[in-house]
């Protein structure tokens, strides 16, 4: 009961902006009613009402096979359920849709890298900086891939390539470049 409640509370922003669309844009019908699934798909999604999007995405895909949005956002649905084995095919069908979509490989190699396929996500990663080079979340994971297969010099390289593309300076997740603060916070554990 709470889900529906939590989908009811998702869907009104989606009915408003169909209404408004519907009165108000010139937006050929079949566009509008795209709109429309796409949103209530994500209302579902949001209130965890997974297999009511995933058929709402599979209606999409079968009025547009080639949908990459919907095979994004399905590989998402997974992808936020820890269901990464579910979620990689859906990012592949993205990537073989469009070799140069850096996000599907992006995700796909988070999904690697959440399953500890290592070698899978550095090779995904590396198509994405070869045409994305400065694409500093994919150069931290890459160091983070290197550093957890033990090639500490490949991780250090990668997460100072990260550093210099990162104008904001909110980089490194990984362990190789902060040690001194983790065998600190080590030490202080073991004293306690």
């Amino acid at each position: 009961m709470m889900k529906f409640i939590r989908y009811l509370l998702y869907i009104i922003p989606v009915l408003t902006a169909f209404l408004r669309d519907t009165l108000f844009r010139n937006l050929p019908k079949e566009e509008n009613h795209l709109h429309y699934l796409f949103g209530k798909a994500n209302a579902y999604d949001q209130a965890d009402l997974i297999n009511r999007s995933i058929r709402l995405y599979e209606e999409i895909l079968r009025k547009d096979p080639h949908s990459i949005p919907a095979y994004l956002n399905l590989g998402g649905l997974y992808f936020r359920r820890n269901l990464f084995e579910q979620a990689i095919p859906y990012y592949e069908k993205v990537i073989r849709l469009n070799p140069k979509h850096y996000q599907g490989h992006y995700w796909l190699a988070v999904c690697y890298w959440k399953l500890e396929r290592y070698y899978a996500a550095i090779n995904t990663l590396e198509e994405v900086i070869e045409f994305l080079p400065t694409f500093k979340d994919a150069l931290n994971l890459i160091g983070d891939c290197y550093e957890r297969i033990g090639e500490g010099a490949k991780a250090e390289h990668y997460y100072l390539k990260a550093i210099s593309v990162d104008t904001q300076g909110r980089i490194i997740h990984g362990g190789l470049l902060n040690r001194n603060i983790q065998d600190k916070k080590r030490e202080e554990r073991l004293r306690h």
